[in-house]
């Protein structure tokens, strides 16, 4: 992974210490779609507020992915125990993320080997679902000439058949 040092003054300015230069909430956005992990601490007291920085990225870049978390949720966070909120989050929501990413790239792996899908930028953010979509995959980004006409042909011709087959045996 690609790490972004970066601080954050008084005036609100941001400082990549890493790329030494200035850098904006916008361009700190693109930089983690992009695949970068960033790390954020307060120029003056030297406080990891990366956090804080990312939740103000998703208000401000990326708000419809708060619309996952329902208002009773975010009552009920902003209610409970800081310490068990916390353990919550790094036991249990980041064991299910990180066990859904590491599913979703073996069944990506999958299908790219069975020549499903093209290979595709690994950040599981930064695709649309047809990226998950086996059929979007062989037929929306990839033309019949690319795919291959004779091979296209073979899937119709099977497809066609295995519909046969169902419909006899009803």
């Amino acid at each position: 992974m690609k790490l972004l040092e970066i601080r954050k003054y008084q005036n609100r300015r941001y400082y990549n210490t890493t790329e030494s230069r200035h850098m904006s909430l916008e361009e700190m956005h693109r930089k983690i779609c992009d695949g970068y992990d960033i790390r954020v601490t307060d120029a003056k007291s030297g406080t990891d507020i990366t956090s804080k920085v990312l939740v103000q990225i998703l208000l401000e870049y990326e708000p419809l992915k708060l619309d996952f978390f329902s208002s009773e949720l975010l009552q009920q966070v902003i209610r409970v125990n800081d310490a068990i909120l916390k353990e919550f989050f790094e036991n249990y929501f980041g064991k299910v993320f990180e066990t859904f990413c590491a599913s979703r790239q073996s069944m990506e792996d999958f299908l790219r080997q069975a020549n499903f899908m093209p290979i595709r930028n690994t950040n599981p953010f930064a695709n649309t679902l047809e990226s998950v979509n086996p059929f979007a995959a062989m037929f929306g980004r990839m033309g019949a000439s690319e795919f291959g006409s004779d091979r296209l042909e073979e899937e119709v011709a099977n497809l066609k058949q295995q519909i046969e087959e169902l419909k006899k045996q009803k």
